[in-house]
């Protein structure tokens, strides 16, 4: 054992485990800013969103919670182009040409989000509809309670399907970001 001790270089393990706590943190620090960016061009399309729902609304109100569906439909699809080169370009900063695959899973993935969406718009307009006679009222709140409840869920979406890449994705990703990634 005190062979062991003496053939050691001093610091070595220290150094390898400063550089795994460090590598850990920047992927933390990485993911971290990354869903920042992501909620941050929620927030953008949150508004486009909320405001063709309420342009609806405004023109055509409605008691109706299929037709709140209907119009949570269109509103939701209407930030869907700007959210997925926002995405795309920003938040998970692919700079590669748009794939044909990319476009197939995030129009299923928006297919998705407007389904679970549109569950969440009902259940939360059934919920409310006794509590409240405004029918803008009614729809924005209905339509808040879907937004909470769908955030993480598209986030999920979009990182892990949509833009989920390959090791060598990986690498470049974090090269742009400052970090450094060995690929074999």
């Amino acid at each position: 054992m005190l062979e062991t001790k003496e053939r050691q270089t001093p610091g070595a393990s220290s150094n390898r485990t400063h550089d795994a706590d460090g590598h850990r943190f920047h992927v933390w620090s990485s993911t971290f800013w990354q869903f920042f960016r992501y909620c941050l061009v929620g927030g953008a399309n949150t508004v486009i969103d909320v405001l063709t729902l309420n342009i609806l609304l405004w023109l055509f109100p409605t008691n109706t919670v299929l037709v709140l569906v209907m119009y949570n439909s269109i509103a939701y699809s209407s930030g869907a182009v700007t959210s997925f080169f926002l995405n795309k370009y920003w938040t998970f900063r692919h700079t590669q040409k748009t794939t044909w695959r990319q476009v197939v899973r995030f129009t299923l993935s928006l297919f998705l989000e407007i389904l679970y969406s549109n569950i969440l718009i009902w259940l939360a307009g059934k919920a409310l509809q006794p509590l409240i006679t405004n029918p803008t009222l009614w729809g924005n709140a209905s339509k808040l309670l879907a937004v909470a409840g769908s955030a993480v869920i598209s986030y999920a979406f979009m990182r892990f399907w949509t833009f989920a890449s390959g090791s060598q994705g990986r690498a470049k990703q974090q090269e742009n970001e400052g970090g450094t990634m060995k690929v074999n």
